[in-house]
């Protein structure tokens, strides 16, 4: 088959995950409201088709592949959607030596996506999308013969994904504790599902459900400061002179090597005047340039400098030494961030996580030598480490905060005068020791921690467990919270972080009990203005 037919199961495998997406969010564990890996895994198949959009009707180049990848990874966000982009990643890049698809290249393509897919996960998690690419790609290797078509392979793909996910809760207890299968892991269902079905000749190849991907930024390539395969803006300005060999004059064919210059970069300026020829270009790789014309004669000058320093050197110069990004959810935490310290926010948080187009775009907002990133939210850390990746005008350091509460803590004690050394091991010093409790109303029935919990259940969960429910009294549930935390009795701060001005005006109606059971601790309130949660707590 022709590699454009690498287009329509693209397509196809973003329609299914786009009809299944909001059964993906609703596959979440746990009971309060972050089901979003359906919406993750969405928004980085909207950058493949952003870039899909672009290309058209025209054949798949070899270029194409960086460039949907790239789509991909700017526009994802969350775990999932992080995922899912190094999977592509993978998987795109291996048809950069095709031109065709088979059985064979979509083998090593899926095999590269796997390998790929583990290596972005610094400690890997079995019963997981990781598990089910990898035994859908074993299942499809086993049955591999000279005679597998590519329908077929594809057939066995599926086969072995759906057959994976069965078994998805026999390695991830949690899920077999609330009998659920892994979302992610199903996101790859549907998206191996769709491609397959794409394979039909009846499959008609129609963006126009996908309209709204047109609006949105594509991230086709990083803007200006984000680095990323393939800046022609930056690379090695090279010059040189060649003295062509008499033998060789006759084989120059000035026409054929502009041509042949596309493929090296850009910015050519070529003259040439009898057996001399002058060369300028921008390039990312002047040793190949210098061999294409080494083999017409000598050089008689050569010269080859670095843009990328020296662009970055013109951009540090006017930065200030560092700065520090946080992702806030809530005009309350945004505004109380900024008062501590940070230069820029980043807006998103519990559903809503921020892509890594737009934390990369925040950073550049910074405008610093040194950008210290507050992910606030244990979903957006793997987000924040692409930035660091993909960001080269800059230094990322990235402070894990996996919560609101954490993020605050890792501000509270800083001196922003400071070195970016300084501030750094402040705010992970700060982070020992922290609990985050959260007050929510439950989107799901079940029993968690061995609390039974109803669908409208107002709970308290402490770093990631239940462990208080009321039935749906907020007052209530903040009452029977605050004394089940383990270390309150040791807590010097307790800082409760509210919704909205009613929820803290309950909050501030209970300071005395809340007194009670942290009697050593300095009890502060405030409007924090977050979605999905009535109460953020950070207990220290």
């Amino acid at each position: 088959m022709e590699l454009s037919v690498l287009k329509k199961m693209l397509i196809g495998g973003a329609k299914k995950i786009l009809d299944n997406k909001q059964e993906l969010n609703d596959m979440n564990v746990f009971p309060i409201p972050d089901g979003d890996t359906g919406t993750n895994m969405d928004k980085t198949m909207s950058g493949v088709l952003q870039v899909l959009l672009e290309i058209g009707d025209r054949e798949l180049e070899s270029s194409d592949f960086d460039k949907l990848y790239t789509g991909a990874l700017m526009n994802s966000q969350g775990n999932s959607g992080v995922i899912l982009s190094q999977w592509l990643k993978g998987f795109l890049r291996a048809f950069k030596d095709f031109d065709e698809v088979n059985a064979g290249t979509l083998y090593a393509g899926f095999l590269a996506g796997t390998e790929s897919a583990y290596n972005s996960v610094a400690e890997p998690v079995e019963g997981t999308f990781l598990t089910v690419c990898r035994e859908a790609q074993e299942n499809a290797e086993d049955n591999l013969d000279e005679e597998t078509t590519t329908e077929q392979f594809m057939t066995d793909i599926v086969e072995g994904a759906k057959e994976s996910l069965k078994h998805t809760p026999e390695l991830l207890p949690v899920l077999k504790e609330y009998n659920v299968l892994d979302s992610g892991a199903m996101g790859f269902v549907c998206l191996v599902t769709g491609m397959l079905e794409a394979l039909d000749d009846s499959f008609d190849i129609d963006l126009s459900e996908f309209a709204s991907v047109a609006t949105v930024p594509a991230g086709a390539a990083p803007a200006e400061g984000m680095g990323g395969e393939g800046l022609a803006e930056f690379g090695y300005c090279t010059e040189m002179i060649i003295q062509i060999d008499d033998d060789k004059i006759d084989s120059f064919n000035e026409t054929l090597v502009r041509s042949d210059m596309r493929d090296f970069g850009n910015s050519l300026v070529l003259v040439k005047d009898g057996n001399q020829v002058k060369v300028h270009i921008h390039t990312l790789k002047p040793e190949s340039v210098m061999a294409y014309y080494h083999r017409y004669g000598e050089f008689v000058k050569l010269k080859i400098e670095n843009m990328t320093i020296q662009h970055n050197e013109t951009v540090f110069a006017g930065k200030k030494d560092v700065a520090i990004v946080a992702v806030a959810d809530g005009d309350g935490f945004a505004d109380l961030f900024k008062e501590m310290g940070v230069t820029e926010i980043a807006k998103g948080g519990q559903s809503d996580n921020v892509s890594v187009m737009s934390l990369c775009e925040t950073c550049n907002d910074a405008s610093a030598k040194h950008i210290i990133i507050l992910p606030n939210n244990k979903n957006i850390i793997m987000t924040a480490e692409k930035v660091k990746e993909v960001m080269k005008d800059c230094k990322i350091h990235i402070v894990p905060t996996k919560s609101l509460a954490e993020g605050y803590l890792a501000l509270s004690l800083i001196d922003p005068s400071a070195s970016v050394e300084e501030i750094e091991k402040t705010m992970n010093e700060a982070l020992s020791g922290v609990h985050t409790g959260l007050i929510a109303k439950a989107d799901k029935t079940g029993v968690y921690n061995g609390i039974s919990v109803n669908t409208g259940d107002y709970i308290g969960v402490l770093d990631d467990d239940v462990i208080t429910c009321a039935s749906s009294d907020l007052k209530e549930c903040l009452t029977k919270f605050i004394p089940t935390v383990p270390s309150a009795a040791d807590c010097e701060s307790v800082m409760v972080f509210a919704g909205n001005n009613d929820d803290k005006a309950i909050a501030d109606g209970m300071t005395n009990l809340i007194k009670e059971s942290c009697p050593q601790a300095e009890i502060f309130s405030c409007l924090g203005g977050q979605n999905i949660y009535n109460y953020v707590i950070a207990f220290s």
